[in-house]
C-alpha cells in the first residue's frame, strides 16, 4: 500500500552566496527581519521531508494547545522536537545553521487548525501569498537565493541529529521520524 500524498510543507531552500562565515550573525540578522516568531530557519540538512516537517509541526503545535511546551516559542519548540531532545541549547546545536553551511530551509509554522473527533488535525494549512513574499525579502537580506528542491533524506541529517547506526537510504525517514517523536520521552 502506498502512502497517502503529504501536501507540501511551508518550506524554503535558501541557497547562501557563500559557506556562512558567521552564523552567530546570520541568525541575528534571521531574527530581527522574520516576520514573527512562527518563521523558523534550520540548517538544510536537518529536513528530510514534507512528512517529516508535518510531523514535527504537528507535536510542536498540539504541545502549543495544550500548553505543553517545553520551549517558550513555537518556533524554539519545533526545532527542540526536530532535534529529538528536550534541551534547547543541544536542539540549536544539531538543527540550527552552523559556519561553512551553504543552505538553509526558511519554515512557516501556520497555526493550528484544530481536532476532529479522532484527535486529528482538520486540515494541512496552506501556503499564502504573503509568505511567499515574506521569504523573498528574507532572501535578500540572507544573501540568498531560493533552492528549488524540496527535502529530502540524507545522510547528513543522521550526522547532524546526533543519530547512530548503519542505516540504508530507505531506512532514513522512519529513523528520523521516530528520533522527532521521542523528544517528549
Amino acid at each position: 500500500m502506498e502512502p497517502a500524498q503529504i501536501p507540501w510543507f511551508p518550506a524554503w531552500g535558501i541557497e547562501f552566496q557563500n559557506p556562512v562565515k558567521d552564523s552567530q550573525n546570520l541568525v541575528k540578522t534571521w531574527l530581527e527581519i522574520r516576520p514573527s516568531e512562527r518563521w523558523v530557519m534550520i540548517s538544510g540538512a536537518v529536513a528530510i521531508s514534507e512528512r517529516h516537517l508535518w510531523a514535527v509541526w504537528s507535536h510542536a503545535s498540539r504541545n502549543e494547545m495544550f500548553g505543553k511546551m517545553v520551549a517558550r516559542t513555537v518556533d524554539t519548540e519545533f526545532i527542540r522536537i526536530l532535534s529529538g531532545t528536550h534541551q534547547i541549547r543541544v536542539a540549536f546545536e544539531r538543527a540550527g545553521v552552523r559556519n561553512e553551511d551553504d543552505h538553509a530551509w526558511l519554515l512557516y509554522l501556520p497555526e493550528h487548525p484544530g481536532f476532529d473527533e479522532f484527535g486529528q488535525p482538520i486540515s494541512y494549512p496552506e501556503i499564502e501569498n504573503k509568505q511567499e513574499i515574506e521569504v523573498s525579502k528574507a532572501m535578500t537580506w540572507l544573501d540568498g537565493d531560493l533552492l528549488t528542491a524540496r527535502p529530502s533524506p540524507n545522510l547528513e541529517a543522521l550526522n547532524r541529529l546526533g543519530i547512530e547506526g548503519d542505516f540504508s537510504f530507505e531506512q532514513i525517514e522512519s529513523t528520523i521520524l521516530a528520533f522527532a517523536a521521542s523528544a517528549d520521552i
